[in-house]
């Protein structure tokens, strides 16, 4: 029967490559930073930021009229639902070959 017999050097490489999976991640810098580049894009496409909280609680201006069509309009919707399309795509038509 054979035995795997293993060398010092080849035991202390062993372990030095296994005991690398245990070591601290290789770029602390890039993972204190992950997700800055998503934020600032973001704040990049924000044209007003304090737009929310200047107008936070105002309602625009509307009569009643117009409010209780846009909500039976809304209720319709669920009574009646509108069709939805159909499309068809070749389903059922004979693609011969032979």
């Amino acid at each position: 029967m054979h035995h795997l017999r293993m060398t010092a050097p080849a035991a202390w490489l062993l372990a030095a490559w296994l005991a690398g999976g245990c070591a601290a991640s290789g770029s602390p810098g890039y993972d204190a930073r992950f997700g800055d580049a998503a934020r600032e894009l973001r704040a990049q496409q924000l044209i007003d930021a304090d737009a929310a909280k200047r107008h936070a609680g105002k309602t625009p201006p509307a009569d009643g009229r117009t409010l209780r069509e846009a909500l039976d309009r809304h209720v319709s919707t669920y009574r009646e639902p509108p069709a939805a399309p159909s499309i068809t795509i070749g389903v059922g038509s004979a693609a011969g070959g032979g």
